[in-house]
């Protein structure tokens, strides 16, 4: 079940906990009229977590694309929770290969997300998140933007 991205946008790319509740919707709202967005997870001693408080999703249902950066290493293992669904993603990820997803939301979520890099050191992952139609347009698993050029 490859669902949870968006939330994993929320999660890692809002900032500050207190924030996620308040900018949810707004923030999924501006990430679909982007196209997607990038996600920064730090990562220490080659792990990293992310969670989040409960936050609307409003039933909405998104599909799109995940993909690490072409400038990570490695493999990822990234495994994410709805606690409020009692939905699990596990996924192994390596750079440049992007994963489609597709997902109901029900009206609320809350994520614990971990991380786990086949290195054990420090560093930063990059995501690519893109929203949209992967079977109707390919385009949505390439990277856009910020990261997209680095």
């Amino acid at each position: 079940m490859r669902t949870l991205w968006v939330i994993l946008v929320l999660a890692v790319g809002l900032g500050r906990p207190a924030d996620v509740q308040a900018q949810a919707l707004d923030g999924v709202l501006a990430a679909i009229r982007n196209g997607g967005g990038w996600v920064a997870v730090d990562i220490r001693g080659g792990r990293g977590t992310a969670n989040t408080l409960p936050i609307p999703t409003m039933g909405m249902s998104l599909s799109g694309c995940v993909n690490v950066w072409e400038g990570n290493t490695g493999r990822w293992r990234i495994r994410a929770r709805d606690t409020l669904a009692d939905a699990t993603l596990e996924t192994n990820s390596v750079p440049g290969q992007g994963v489609t997803f597709s997902h109901a939301f029900g009206l609320r979520s809350q994520l614990e997300v971990e991380f786990i890099w086949s290195e054990p050191r420090d560093t930063t992952l990059f995501l690519w998140v893109g929203l949209g139609d992967a079977e109707g347009d390919p385009d949505v698993c390439v990277p856009k933007g910020w990261g997209a050029s680095r």
